[in-house]
């Protein structure tokens, strides 16, 4: 089994911190810092799991990066979009489940 680095875009750390002060501003401080850590922790089981991931074969595959593979994360209310290339996961998006639709990803990718 290949072991991987995984390493997050700047554009997935804005939207983590997003969703960081988000939960603060509904809940504690704690409660953030604890699904943010929990989500970091989903995150980086792709070290050993993104080779048995399958590369996205579905409706929108069109628009999304050679290879590009999703994990749902946060009991699938969250959708991680990344590729692998060499030693290395790269997680470029992600966005909440129920937005993944053909009409939002075109302007973002």
């Amino acid at each position: 089994m290949k072991i991987y680095k995984v390493r997050v875009s700047k554009r997935v750390e804005k939207k983590i911190s997003e969703i960081k002060d988000f939960i603060v501003s509904i809940n504690t401080q704690a409660s953030s810092i604890e699904y943010v850590v929990g989500l970091y922790e989903e995150i980086d089981t792709l070290s050993y799991m993104a080779d048995l991931i399958p590369p996205l074969i579905w409706s929108i595959c069109s628009i999304v990066r050679k290879n590009e593979k999703r994990l749902l994360v946060k009991k699938g209310k969250l959708t991680v979009f990344f590729h692998t290339y060499k030693n290395c996961v790269m997680v470029d998006d992600i966005v909440p489940s129920k937005l993944v639709t053909k009409e939002n990803f075109k302007d973002n990718k």
